[in-house]
């Protein structure tokens, strides 16, 4: 319904087009007339000091903007919104929750980021149509800060924001953007040199234990991934009231190494601080500040313990990228203003750059209705690899015939959820086999990939589904002359895949068997769909039935039941 209502819109405009174009060069941006933008608030006069670069790299939370609908069916399933920021500028790209929709049946995306761009996408709304114009409220979703605190970065400008949908010619660019993100260069009013806390107070730290030895193959860049859980720091106040209010400590891991950022409680005991959740500034930096603790005094010495919380793991299983070290450990006391590294750390993390072991892999595909090495769209297939234990492998997949092509394209299988997608890596575990289910779209051949070692290659092919409709429990009379409209709906059927031609064939009855009357081909549409109309022009006894053929990408359908009519 909104791909005939936008036409319906943009009708008007075909004739001032006609007129533009020789004005107007191809490649020009069509000017949005689609909607009303409440632009961003919150996002002028950023301070430079909140720079991820010569700053504290914290972000700054945006309001807005909120994006209405010129007029209902404007925008449909597929439309995409991009807000682009100027120079000097990032997202927080963990804010990825989709924006609220109201008024209209459409739902947004998440949000996706790709470099200075985030996108949403709007999708079909479940339950009740709503036939108003849809308004998109960012509300205080998106957060931005400044990549440099140098001027000569960039200092803002407007966020630029486009509409692309697949029925206009070209992306419309909003001229005025969605508001506003600048950055203010902060003011530095000189302080006393901070005292550096006394010797004769310094805490008292058991390190963290657990962090040392970690395996290159749970990096996340070539490897699993997987976390390693340390056991620890406990951190204790060197005298009494050393650690006032507003007390931060920090704990910084070595380059190639990222925090859990899941992971966000600790406790204090022994005195009357209660500690804030662990906050995380980027990969590498995780600290606490010390608050009031409600209830009754407790004057001992502070104790911040971290238990079994904190979880690590390399980024880059590659040696060059760095092996590990020490775990910084800083305090920064707010009155009077102190602060003071502590020479000892928190703890080590290292890794072990080690080859996994790697031999022989043999590859398994199986499912419950397999048949013929064939599944049905929608089922998915267990690929199971046996070899030796720890090795760590990825999985592959090629459309083209190991046995025949000389240089097969293979294709590594990813994690489609993250920006960008990573490929999936696994570990054979201790048992020497490892089973993954897998929902493949299209026929393919399949292999193990562990450095330069390989499996076998087994072939799954997907075979479409079909329905039919009319879909009758029993025969069916209908008079000499009626017309039936038989829809046939196939299944996989989506752009990148070849479009399935579905066989209507007509039996009539002649004698004591069925004779096959015609055979009509119909080619599916983009939703999958091919529809046949069939006339009863003489008395007799028929059935219909249907299947998708083969294509190069999919095996056929089964036949749909028969549908039985008597004419008469």
């Amino acid at each position: 319904m909104h791909k005939v209502s936008m036409r319906a819109r943009l009708a008007g405009l075909a004739g001032i087009a006609l007129i533009a174009a020789a004005l107007i060069p191809l490649a020009a941006p069509v000017v949005a007339a689609t909607a009303t933008v409440k632009p961003i608030t919150g996002g002028q006069n950023i301070p430079s000091n909140t720079a991820r670069i010569g700053g504290s790299g914290r972000f700054t939370t945006l309001t807005g903007p909120t994006i209405t609908e010129g007029s209902p069916g404007l925008w449909s399933v597929g439309s995409k919104f991009t807000l682009t920021l100027p120079e000097n500028f990032e997202w927080n790209r963990t804010r990825t929750t989709a924006p609220g929709v109201a008024h209209c049946a459409l739902v947004s995306s998440p949000i996706s980021y790709s470099g200075a761009a985030a996108t949403i996408t709007m999708k079909k709304r479940s339950g009740a149509s709503q036939l108003g114009s849809c308004t998109i409220n960012f509300n205080t979703l998106l957060q931005v800060r400044p990549v440099s605190s140098s001027v000569a970065a960039g200092t803002g400008g407007v966020v630029g924001l486009t509409f692309v949908d697949s029925e206009l010619p070209m992306p419309q660019v909003f001229p005025n953007g969605a508001g506003r993100v600048t950055m203010a260069v902060t003011v530095v009013i000189p302080t006393p040199t901070p005292t550096p806390i006394t010797p004769s107070g310094p805490p008292t730290v058991i390190p963290a234990t657990g962090g040392t030895g970690i395996q290159s193959n749970t990096a996340l860049t070539g490897g699993s991934g997987a976390w390693t859980t340390l056991s620890g720091p406990t951190i204790t106040e060197g005298s009494l009231g050393a650690w006032p209010i507003g007390t931060r400590i920090a704990l910084t891991l070595p380059a190639n190494f990222q925090w859990n950022q899941a992971r966000t409680s600790v406790s204090v005991t022994g005195c009357d601080r209660n500690a804030t959740s662990i906050v995380y500034s980027g990969n590498d930096s995780a600290s606490v500040t010390l608050a009031q603790r409600q209830g009754a005094s407790q004057m001992a010495l502070c104790t911040i313990s971290f238990g079994s919380q904190l979880q690590v793991r390399p980024l880059n299983s590659a040696s060059s990228a760095g092996t590990g070290g020490t775990i910084g450990l800083a305090f920064s006391i707010p009155t009077p203003p102190s602060q003071s590294v502590f020479p000892g750390g928190a703890g080590q993390v290292s890794m072990v750059t080690s080859e996994p072991p790697v031999g022989p892999m043999t590859l398994t595909a199986t499912a419950p209705t397999m048949n013929n090495n064939a599944i049905l769209w929608g089922e998915a297939v267990t690929l199971t690899t046996a070899g030796s234990p720890g090795t760590v492998f990825q999985m592959q997949v090629t459309v083209d015939d190991p046995a025949t092509v000389t240089n097969p394209r293979w294709e590594t299988l990813t994690d489609g959820s993250r920006t960008p997608p990573v490929p999936w890596s696994f570990t054979i575990p201790s048992s020497g086999q490892f089973a993954w289910d897998y929902r493949p779209i299209r026929n393919y051949w399949y292999r193990a990939v562990a450095g330069t070692t390989t499996s076998n290659t087994p072939r799954v092919t997907v075979r479409q589904t079909i329905a039919i409709r009319p879909q009758n429990s029993s025969t069916q009379t209908i008079g000499r002359g009626r017309q039936i409209t038989f829809t046939a709906t196939v299944r996989p059927a989506r752009p990148e895949l070849v479009p399935a031609i579905v066989a209507f064939q007509l039996f009539r009855r002649g004698g004591s068997g069925w004779v096959l009357d015609q055979t009509i081909n119909r080619t599916i549409d983009a939703n999958g769909i091919a529809t046949w109309t069939w006339t009863a022009s003489s008395s007799g006894s028929f059935y219909v039935r249907a299947q998708a053929q083969p294509t190069p990408v999919n095996a056929n359908s089964f036949w749909t039941p028969n549908q039985f009519y008597n004419v008469q």
